[in-house]
């Protein structure tokens, strides 16, 4: 039966199961330190039997499609963009594909591609380095910059990033700053959203003083060459930070913790389990293949694999549970403002949020009736220490003691929305953005070097083939294809649907019905949500579904 510790009647047989779990749930701080990561997966965590049949089945259109892509030289480069769709024989080719060169569909991608979070408003008060260099540059050239509703992504946070190398040589990457901004207008037709967009004004591919700013009244292709910079280092910056750190490493001491320190009749332990579900054998998974020498990153980043993981180790230093709470960590960015109407990401994840927000409050009430409840329950003062604790989750952003609900609310929904909302919106986006290597390209493959540097009265990047040769070759191509739909072409459960094992935990006890009602709840709102993302989906110039929580799953397992 569900009970916090100070409602056990056998308190001692319940403190020794809890011993037998922190010897099964070991931390290893030496792996990628400074996270801790789980040393070893108990076998109860791994894939189910089910689970790795369906990703099988659903994985089989992959080998098939590669086997009847276009035969290209396996390493040199290919001859036009277009060639890239070649490579979609048999799985659907990404619509992005048709638009991906215009200057709306690029913007577009900062707000509801697969990295919404790189972008940030400009504060004109303390601008960036890099945007002063680009208005005083801009200001030569006879334009002058409106100081108002302006954004931009800077990736020089990066900049550490010498090159990895691949079978035929080195690969860079650009460290640019992008500046955006908010077009509005007085009226709606079927080419801008929620009476604007979002439109590109200036690009310098590496920040120094000296460095050419590209606008795009230069020549088209210099401009798409500057473009395709920033997609370069938005693409690293997703894999290394906002996805791997920020989504499933974070995520991971915080299962470790949960396991080791609340017993499994614990009713925050019954929440979280299903949120947790398979992401330790996942994480596992991705350490053994993904990010091990001769893996997908290694081969297709742009960085060394000691570099790429570098990104990584940065990211968690700069994350913590408080400010990664989703309306926090929008507000930190200045995304918040009402002067930027239209932002799906934010719009859609709010509404999501604060479906799971009521759910996580409704269901504690239940257990937590006053404060006291919540200062006996040595268990809970006992996970919150073990987050904090350089000996065990190393967790930024936990309280020290909580003595009322609210605090808890928002630390539980934040996890609860950071293994399934979030997860989601940087997982299943990579299909649609990051398959298709002429959209985001993980790497160049020449120096920037001259281009950085080169004349602005001729062009510097003379035809397509000149521009060929600084995108992926075919191998690496093919290859992020592969992972790009490895990673998203299975989903498990959905979000707020839970299994006979969370059911059967409350099953004949005093909180049965009270529970299914918190869930039924629960399911009706995210409905509703469903619903208004729909209508909201009717009005943007591409829709953005991976929100709608009919397609959010309930934990990072895949």
């Amino acid at each position: 039966m569900p009970s916090l510790p100070q409602n056990d009647p056998d308190l001692q047989a319940r403190q020794a199961l809890l011993k037998q779990q922190q010897e099964r749930y070991q931390f290893n701080f030496e792996y990628l330190a400074p996270l801790a990561m789980l040393d070893e997966v108990p076998k109860d965590e791994n894939f189910s039997g089910a689970y790795l049949a369906e990703r099988l089945t659903r994985a089989a259109d992959l080998p098939v499609n590669m086997l009847a892509a276009k035969a290209h030289s396996l390493l040199d480069p290919l001859d036009r963009l277009e060639d890239y769709d070649d490579l979609f024989t048999l799985l659907p080719k990404p619509a992005i594909a048709n638009t991906f060169q215009t200057d709306e569909v690029f913007a577009e991608q900062r707000l509801s591609g697969a990295n919404p979070m790189a972008i940030r408003r400009l504060d004109p008060s303390n601008p960036p380095s890099a945007y002063l260099n680009i208005k005083q540059q801009l200001a030569t050239k006879g334009k002058t910059l409106v100081e108002r509703n302006l954004y931009y992504v800077d990736y020089s946070e990066l900049s550490f990033i010498q090159g990895g190398t691949y079978a035929k040589g080195k690969k860079y990457l650009p460290t640019p700053f992008a500046l955006f901004s908010w077009q509005s207008m007085g009226y709606r037709d079927h080419k801008t959203s929620d009476h604007g967009e979002l439109l590109p004004i200036a690009i310098q591919i590496q920040q120094n003083n000296s460095g050419r700013v590209y606008t795009p009244r230069d020549a088209h292709l210099d401009w798409l060459f500057a473009k395709l910079c920033v997609q370069i280092a938005d693409g690293n910056h997703h894999e290394m930070s906002s996805h791997l750190c920020r989504t499933h490493f974070v995520m991971e001491p915080i299962a470790v913790v949960t396991a080791r320190q609340l017993a499994e009749d614990h009713p925050l332990y019954i929440l979280l389990q299903p949120h947790f579900r398979f992401m330790l054998a996942n994480n596992e998974l991705g350490r053994k293949q993904l990010i091990q020498h001769g893996g997908p990153v290694d081969k297709l980043l742009a960085g060394t694999l000691a570099e790429s993981l570098q990104v990584v180790k940065n990211s968690f230093e700069s994350w913590s549970l408080d400010q990664f709470s989703f309306p926090t960590e929008v507000r930190n960015r200045g995304m918040d403002s009402p002067d930027l109407p239209h932002f799906p990401y934010r719009d859609d994840g709010q509404l999501v949020w604060d479906a799971i927000y009521k759910f996580v409050t409704d269901y504690l009430r239940l257990f937590y009736a006053d404060s006291d409840a919540l200062k006996n329950d040595e268990e809970l003062q006992s996970w919150l220490k073990e987050l904090r604790d350089p000996q065990g989750g190393r967790i930024k952003g936990v309280p020290e003691h909580i003595q009322a609900l609210e605090p808890l609310v928002e630390m539980v929904t934040t996890i609860i929305f950071t293994c399934g909302p979030q997860h989601c919106a940087v997982n299943y986006t990579q299909y649609e953005y990051m398959a298709l290597a002429s959209n985001i390209p993980l790497a160049a493959y020449q120096d920037l070097t001259g281009l950085e540097n080169g004349s602005e009265t001729k062009p510097a990047i003379t035809d397509e083939a000149h521009l060929m040769q600084y995108l992926p070759p075919y191998q690496q191509a093919a290859g992020q294809l592969q992972i790009m739909n490895i990673l998203t072409d299975y989903r498990y459960d959905k979000l707020g649907y839970y299994d006979r094992t969370f059911k059967d935990a409350f099953a004949g006890s005093s909180f049965d019905t009270a529970v299914d009602a918190v869930v039924e709840q629960f399911k009706q709102n995210l409905r509703v949500v469903e619903t208004e993302i729909d209508l909201d989906n009717r009005k943007r110039v591409i829709e953005y579904p991976y929100l709608k929580p009919s397609l959010i799953l309930n934990s990072i397992s895949i």
